[in-house]
């Protein structure tokens, strides 16, 4: 009984043991299974964390670290409130008088002492001496209007008529489309503006259709000297160069600027390519000042200059990034290239010698091309390596002005001289033929460059037309 007792016992045990094992494989399975839903999971976590800072990193982005105009802002940057200052508003002490200038009058009226006779009964003299206070009035406007009859004369004998004629007839002269032409293409009135500023204002009323012909007319005067202001472009020793969208038919086109201290010339075209560039400027060789766009790399790298406004931009954008190590490099790239342009003002200002000046700039230079490499290197950043990379293929085009004092470190010359356009583009509709593109450039670049030379524009366009 033993025996058989002692084997049950064992056959029991082996199958407790059989289904210990069952459970145990049971388990190891479902480990295994929960292993690979944490891996799982782990690798889901990690690509959300990485999305939600490429995320935050885009709620972050606005005008100061970015191409974007500050009116498309979403999330604007609440601007830190000075304390107020103590000074009284208005000029203060040593600022230099603009005050009114005083005009050849027109007419003189003499004032003088209602007193005749002096209290002590002596007899008073008027002063040849006087001062002068003079009063300013515009006088209602009226079209002056001349009326040509045109009268016709019969032969007497053989009854042949001859008609009078006139010659390069229009309703308007000189002076009044050279006004529609200023209105519009200087100040940036919509053809419906123009209609009612000379209608309630000048007393002039004429119709939509002859504020476009006006500016047709006037565009066709204008061309020699555009061409001359292109020609003296193309001859320059150094231009910035920008663009800008426009639309002409409702199609998205672009305005190019070519400008410098002298001369500034606008170029509407339908594309942004490196053709379009080509043929704005076919044959120029000198020096630009540009930003990163891969359309500028027709010229050659010693030529030019990546203006350093917008890489300071970049790399603010780099500073506010959510990820630290990315975070910690933007700022000291900011720091380098504040230490640039600090460099670069003591030097313009001669507050240090240029063999200090130049040693500096190498040391500055050596340092932003460290972080950057170190950027260009960073696995857990994706965008930002690929900005980083992207500026280190230009980075030998950012030191043209170190050597070359004519040449600024920045576009934002071209930037200002933009804003000519982007400003009309704004409040006037854009254009809607070939011809109204022509009038742009033309009347915009003779505004911009008179503007440049201290040159009254309508006084210039008055006398080219």
């Amino acid at each position: 009984m033993d025996l058989q007792n002692i084997e049950i016992e064992l056959l029991t045990l082996r199958h407790e043991l059989h289904q210990l094992r069952l459970v145990n494989r049971n388990l190891e399975l479902k480990l295994k299974g929960q292993a690979e839903i944490i891996n799982k999971l782990s690798t889901e976590n990690q690509s959300l964390k990485k999305e939600l800072i490429g995320l935050q990193d885009k709620l972050n982005i606005n005008s100061s670290n970015s191409g974007l105009p500050t009116s498309k802002e979403v999330y604007r940057i609440e601007r830190r409130s000075k304390a107020k200052s103590d000074r009284k508003p208005g000029g203060q002490a040593g600022h230099k008088y603009n005050g009114y200038q005083f005009k050849t009058p027109d007419k003189i009226i003499e004032v003088i002492p209602e007193e005749k006779i002096c209290l002590c009964g002596g007899e008073l003299v008027v002063s040849e001496e006087y001062q002068a206070h003079q009063k300013i009035e515009i006088p209602p406007i009226k079209p002056f209007v001349t009326e040509y009859r045109l009268r016709s004369s019969c032969c007497i004998h053989c009854h042949k008529t001859y008609d009078s004629k006139l010659n390069n007839y229009k309703l308007l002269e000189k002076n009044a489309e050279s006004i529609i032409a200023a209105l519009s293409g200087f100040f940036n009135n919509s053809k419906r503006e123009v209609q009612t500023i000379l209608s309630q204002i000048f007393n002039l009323d004429i119709s939509l259709g002859l504020v476009s012909n006006s500016e047709s007319r006037v565009s066709n005067k204008l061309e020699d000297k555009y061409n001359e202001l292109v020609e003296m472009a193309e001859n320059s020793p150094y231009l910035h160069l920008d663009e800008s969208v426009t639309n002409n038919k409702g199609k998205l086109g672009w305005c190019w600027v070519a400008a410098n201290k002298s001369v500034t010339v606008f170029k509407l075209m339908n594309s942004r390519g490196m053709k379009a560039l080509e043929q704005f400027l076919p044959e120029y060789e000198g020096k630009v000042i540009t930003d990163r766009y891969a359309v500028y790399n027709i010229f050659a790298n010693e030529n030019r200059q990546v203006c350093l406004a917008h890489l300071r931009r970049d790399f603010k954008r780099f500073a506010h990034s959510k990820q630290i190590s990315l975070s910690i490099l933007g700022k000291s790239l900011i720091t380098m290239i504040d230490l640039v342009f600090a460099t670069y003002n003591g030097y313009k200002a001669n507050k240090i010698d240029k063999f200090y000046y130049l040693r500096k700039m190498r040391t500055h230079k050596k340092k932003m091309l460290h972080y950057l490499k170190r950027v260009s290197c960073l696995q857990e950043c994706e965008q930002a390596r690929r900005v980083a990379n992207n500026i280190l293929k230009t980075f030998d085009m950012m030191w043209l002005f170190v050597e070359n004092p004519e040449i600024e470190p920045t576009n934002n010359f071209a930037e200002r001289q933009i804003k000519h356009h982007v400003k009309y583009r704004k409040n006037s509709f854009f254009t809607w033929s070939n011809r109204g593109e022509r009038f742009i450039e033309r009347s915009k670049s003779i505004f911009a460059t008179a503007k440049l030379q201290n040159l009254n524009p309508f006084a210039q366009l008055y006398s080219l037309i």
